[in-house]
């Protein structure tokens, strides 16, 4: 991290709000969800560090947009079409300065370290030749193809990707700026290239105070490949925003407590990064709950990424914490959806033990202040219930298998692995058969721990945290057929196709939750938006389509249904493969009925709408039926 007190007052749409630093890395990422802020406050920075210190330099989202061919030839004139003229370098400086990359041709020309750098690579990479020719006062860029002898315009007919790289290789290695910003650096990028752009990035990146040759960067992204992190440092740089437009929060000032040898960022993959990239993620053990999540999402009808959200396994009850002090540092709205091991084997306890809001939860519920030791008294019970009465009582024929497993953990005092193990498997057996174990104990027994987990999951839905109190999650896969107390990777992902295969069909809520329990209400609490909704939006047009057809019936009393249909389609082409006049019959006077048939779009099924003389489309005086609910007066049922 490079000590640098950064000072600045944020542009709207924050309201006159201060964003302050004394720390940043040599690379920096802003990073959160679309439409977040993140442009808005690259300019104030590059505004700060410009005014502030001296050499900084910026590239907008639109650095190409002088670089490319115009599409409009008949009505937009093409200034680059002759090339660069010398006589305007000092224009395109002026425009670079501003955020284009349309400087680079001239900076590549004036700088021949820069051109030679640029040059290399990009050969290297992509096996072209490029040169920089004058023309009657013009400066073309070209390249060619090695082995050809058939050169082209580098700037008008590259493809994009190059044409990126060329820009961001250029001002990346000109060392006569201390700061750049890049926005969204990984436009046109292949991933592969994204890569190798990082790669370039590490070379320069530094302190320009101690080395005039590094720079300190800020790479404004929305892709888990340009945000490359491999350090602390590199976390420690992640600059976050949110959709509230709230003070964006640096990690660095988080104080985490999630440094070592096995930190965060070790366990941060490309899929684990969209976390930095969401208001609201989820997070679930591995990819097979990710998986079922998903499938349960689609046979709702709901979107998680609609939602902004996105599912993340994180790979077990033993990294939930990492995760949870990240998104509480950054203040995202995260959701966990765990098996009801985390709880006795994991470290969530004694990181939520010290949330506030949990504790003032459960003092509210006259249970007192302190967590673990709730958590604590529960593991008690299941402690003594199992060994005063499980371990001294023949069991009922439907829990021989739940004896078994706890006579091979052999004599009592267990050690704590197979006390967890123990504990979860009586919790799936109450789950699986309550009135067994109540015959094997008590009633009151198994009521005192029910009650005593319920408010442990109750106080976690505080903080959007849901465990399975029957267990794991497969233990609510009805097509699971192995060891619901121990559990093989081979069982469990056999279940997960088998299930997914069972979602493909429509099910309607009740059967969701009479299939799935607890596991369904668990999902009901995640993130979530329905599918597009496409009726308010339909129902607009379909107004102006009703009124034309009895406009036109009035003007023309002796016209039929393909008279009309002709008409309305010449008056209204532009929604002909909309809406169709499916039925038409005349009555007395200007009475008429009439039956519009809706196409499909965005899969809604087709519709009709039943309109007549009378019909006051206007305030929306019709009802849409859609297919299955409806009758084709030609074809039958929709």
């Amino acid at each position: 991290m490079i000590e640098m007190n950064l000072n600045f007052q944020l542009p709207l749409p924050w309201t006159e709000e201060v964003f302050e630093t004394n720390q940043i890395g040599e690379i920096n990422f802003l990073v959160g969800p679309n439409g977040s802020g993140k442009s808005q406050f690259a300019l104030a920075l590059f505004a700060c560090l410009r005014n502030e210190r001296g050499s900084a330099r910026l590239l907008g989202t639109d650095r190409l947009k002088d670089m490319t061919r115009p599409t409009l030839r008949n009505f937009v004139s093409d200034p680059f079409a002759t090339g660069f003229a010398k006589d305007r370098f000092s224009y395109l400086k002026t425009e670079g300065a501003a955020g284009s990359g349309i400087d680079t041709i001239v900076l590549l020309e004036e700088r021949m370290d820069l051109r030679i750098q640029v040059e290399a690579t990009l050969s290297h990479l992509f096996d072209r030749e490029i040169t920089l020719e004058w023309d009657s006062g013009n400066l073309l860029p070209k390249a060619e193809l090695r082995g050809r002898s058939q050169s082209y315009r580098l700037d008008r007919d590259e493809c994009h990707g190059i044409k990126e790289l060329l820009v961001l290789l250029t001002h990346l290695y000109d060392d006569k700026s201390d700061y750049l910003i890049i926005d969204e650096p990984e436009l046109n990028l292949h991933p592969q290239y994204q890569s190798f752009f990082m790669q370039e990035v590490r070379k320069v990146a530094g302190d320009p105070t101690t080395d005039r040759k590094k720079k300190v960067v800020f790479l404004i992204t929305h892709s888990p490949f340009i945000l490359d992190l491999r350090s602390e440092d590199d976390l420690n740089s992640v600059i976050s925003f949110k959709l509230d437009y709230a003070v964006p929060k640096q990690v660095s000032s988080l104080n985490l407590g999630v440094a070592g040898p096995l930190s965060l960022t070790n366990r941060l993959n490309t899929h684990h990064k969209q976390l930095f990239f969401s208001d609201n993620p989820i997070f679930v053990e591995g990819i097979f709950d990710a998986r079922i999540v998903e499938a349960l999402m689609a046979v709702r009808g709901v979107s998680v990424a609609g939602a902004g959200s996105c599912i993340i396994d994180s790979g077990g009850a033993e990294e939930v914490n990492y995760y949870l002090k990240l998104c509480q540092g950054l203040g995202k709205e995260a959701y966990f959806l765990y098996d009801l091991d985390s709880l006795f084997r994991g470290n969530l306890r004694k990181c939520i033990s010290e949330d506030q809001f949990i504790q003032s939860f459960l003092a509210s519920a006259g249970l007192g202040n302190n967590f673990g030791k709730y958590c604590g008294q529960l593991e008690r019970k299941l402690a003594d219930l199992i060994r005063n009465q499980l371990l001294d009582t023949p069991l009922p024929p439907r829990l021989d298998r739940l004896e078994d497993l706890l006579r091979n953990f052999g004599a009592w005092p267990w050690d704590t692995v197979n006390l967890a193990k123990a504990r979860i498997a009586v919790m799936t057996a109450i789950s699986l058969y309550r009135n067994d174990v109540v015959s094997a104990t008590s009633e009151q027994a198994v009521v005192d721990i029910e009650g005593h987990l319920k408010q442990i999951l109750t106080a976690l839905k505080q903080k959007n945290i849901h465990l399975l109190p029957g267990g794991t999650l497969e233990r609510y896969l009805p097509c699971y057929t192995g060891d619901v107390y121990e559990l093989t990777d081979e069982a469990k992902r056999q279940a997960v196709i088998d299930e997914i295969q069972e979602l493909s069909r429509p099910m309607t809520a009740v059967e969701l939750s009479l299939r799935y329990g607890e596991l369904y209400e668990a999902v009901l609490g995640l993130p979530s938006k329905t599918d597009v909704d496409i009726e308010p939006v339909l129902r607009k047009y379909l107004s102006d389509y009703i009124y034309e057809l009895q406009k036109t019936v009035i003007s023309n009393p002796n016209w039929q249904c393909d008279q009309i249909l002709e008409r309305l389609n010449k008056t209204q082409s532009s929604i002909a493969n909309v809406f169709f006049l499916q039925k038409f019959e005349r009555y007395q006077g200007k009475e008429f009925s009439a039956t519009i048939e809706i196409a499909e779009m965005l899969g809604q099924k087709r519709g009709v709408v039943h309109v007549n003389h009378q019909t006051n489309a206007g305030v929306d005086d019709f009802k849409i039926e859609w297919a299955q609910t409806v009758v084709d007066v030609n074809e039958g049922e929709l």
